[in-house]
């Protein structure tokens, strides 16, 4: 792989000149994937647009051309490049940074490594670690994540950090509970929509009809019979598995008659579903785990684990 990504980058740099500085780096992601990244720095921007290259280098080996494989990178970036100029000088001041404090989860087994040097409380089979939010229209919605060498610049303690961060977290990053079938529905209208011709002149509405109907029907809306799957995440679904976290959505769930089964789906949305006294536990435990094995990226995997939100005693406890 090191010849390619020598090739790869110098074609690249090649392209750009110098007005840009790229650099190959090693980046730990969640759960110990280690992936080489492109990394994108404009001169005086504070932040760098980075492009992985490992699924370049898998269609590399496929038979992909190396001259296609620069030329979709260096497309990629352009589509992307960040518009704003990022100024970073706020995150030297804690008093800035602790309104955009947040918390992500990650499974606790899979990051210890991270974990030696990341600021965090455990919970569950889980680790809650707290971050800064950047956002911005051309930047959407990321984070960088807090490190102890960031907590011995600002002088604040482990406690008083993460209490801040939870504090904080669901103002900037407000919960999302919707039905499954409106989820599917959102995402199948939007698939729908890319495939039909635009419409005529005046033929506007009967067009969204069409595309309300096909969406419906793919989503399995007002389909008879099943109980109701909720998904819970933030608005920007980044990160959105610690909404289960938010006071808020606590307290949502205790105002239902039976407690929650809750299936984590990713690092960014679990799922809820309401107690019939029916369920098949084991069944449910089956389901997490082959759908972490087959659809979920190792990044992104949260836990093979099912919980339950004991309406009761307003506590979520491992299943």
């Amino acid at each position: 792989m090191e010849q390619f990504i020598n090739k790869v980058s110098n074609a690249v740099r090649a392209y750009f000149g110098g007005g840009l500085d790229i650099t190959v780096q090693k980046v730990m992601k969640n759960n110990g994937v280690e992936m080489t990244g492109l990394i994108f720095m404009e001169k005086g921007s504070d932040i760098a647009a980075t492009i992985y290259l490992d699924s370049y280098y898998e269609a590399y080996g496929e038979g992909t051309p190396l001259g296609e494989i620069v030329r979709k990178l260096i497309r990629t970036y352009e589509e992307h490049r960040p518009a704003e100029k990022l100024n970073l000088d706020f995150f030297r001041d804690y008093g800035k940074v602790r309104t955009r404090l947040a918390c992500r989860l990650l499974n606790l087994e899979k990051n210890r490594e991270l974990l030696s040097q990341v600021p965090h409380q455990i919970w569950l089979d889980l680790a809650v670690v707290p971050c800064c939010v950047l956002m911005g229209d051309e930047l959407g919605c990321a984070c960088i994540l807090i490190r102890y060498g960031h907590m011995r610049d600002w002088k604040i303690d482990e406690e008083a950090l993460l209490a801040d961060a939870r504090a904080n977290m669901q103002k900037i990053l407000r919960p999302e509970c919707v039905p499954m079938s409106d989820f599917l529905y959102d995402m199948m209208r939007q698939t729908v929509e890319e495939q039909l011709p635009e419409a005529e002149p005046g033929e506007e509405e009967n067009r969204g009809l069409v595309l309300d109907q096909i969406a419906g029907l793919l989503a399995g809306r007002g389909r008879p019979g099943g109980r109701q799957l909720l998904i819970l995440s933030n608005i920007q679904h980044f990160y959105g598995a610690s909404a289960l976290l938010y006071p808020d959505v606590q307290k949502l769930l205790t105002r239902g008659e039976k407690g929650y089964f809750i299936l984590p789906s990713s690092v960014h949305e679990v799922l809820l579903l309401e107690e019939t006294g029916n369920e098949d536990r084991c069944g449910l435990y089956r389901m997490v785990r082959e759908v972490n094995e087959k659809n979920v990226p190792r990044e992104e995997f949260l836990s093979d684990s099912v919980y339950y939100f004991d309406r009761k005693t307003g506590r979520i406890r491992i299943l």
